[in-house]
């Protein structure tokens, strides 16, 4: 990648503020309405585990003589892993209302998008490749989850087939670009759409969000490139950079 792409965010239109507003918001509902199946299942699942102890504990309690340093083993290990759901559940909830203050590493950023939506892609016959390492600038956890989860949904919901899409990312003094590149697979088969989503994430959608977060946006013959500036604060402290996109 040229590192004097994407030095600035692609605005939409000549909308009026106004329209423009609600504009952003309408992506920014129908990218949570997108995320939301993904978000419950996750949710449930943080309480699986607590209820496949409960089931065991019943059963411990059944016995005429029931193991009771056992029981104290079961007790412990269910709170600590309620305590450990609860903090996930509060976590995955901040997807709906994020907290404006809070940050994250840049690569972590992305991995927590690819490893939310890895699954629900698996079932629509595509992949996701987090090529993304060693990126440690910290960025807006707000502006890292809309852009990137939005992108990555938006090139699955365009595609017309199967295919695989690797995230890869370059490190500059100022700024972080990031590449999703989408290659088609060799299955032939037709892409499976949703079934219970709301309606497919357009380039428009993505457009909107971008620039409300003010990163940098732009079409590639394989893709799409993001460019997320540096707080001044992070400037020149990215990490290592990796190998050029």
């Amino acid at each position: 990648m040229n590192p004097q792409t994407l030095t600035s965010p692609l605005l939409p239109g000549n909308e009026p503020h106004a329209e423009l507003s609600l504009l952003e918001d309408g992506a920014r509902y129908a990218l949570l309405q997108r995320l939301a199946p993904v978000l419950q299942h996750q949710i449930m699942g943080n309480f699986q585990s607590m209820d496949m102890i409960a089931v065991m504990m019943d059963r411990r309690l059944q016995s005429a003589s029931p193991d009771l340093d056992s029981m104290r083993q079961d007790c412990a290990l269910l709170g600590s892993v309620s305590e450990s759901a609860i903090k996930s559940v509060i976590n995955l909830l901040t997807w709906v209302r994020p907290k404006p203050s809070a940050t994250q590493r840049f690569d972590a950023g992305v991995e927590e998008c690819a490893t939310l939506l890895l699954n629900e892609f698996k079932l629509k016959g595509f992949i996701i490749a987090n090529e993304v390492s060693q990126v440690a600038a910290e960025l807006s956890s707000r502006v890292l989850r809309s852009v990137v989860s939005a992108a990555l949904v938006c090139l699955s919901d365009e595609s017309t087939a199967p295919a695989t899409l690797t995230l890869r990312a370059q490190a500059f003094p100022d700024r972080i670009d990031l590449s999703i590149d989408l290659s088609a697979q060799e299955s032939q088969q037709a892409r499976i759409l949703h079934a219970q989503g709301y309606r497919l994430l357009n380039w428009r959608d993505l457009e909107l969000l971008a620039a409300s977060e003010s990163v940098g946006l732009a079409r590639s013959d394989s893709g799409v490139r993001l460019a997320f500036n540096l707080p001044s604060e992070n400037q020149g402290l990215s990490g290592d950079p990796v190998a050029a996109c």
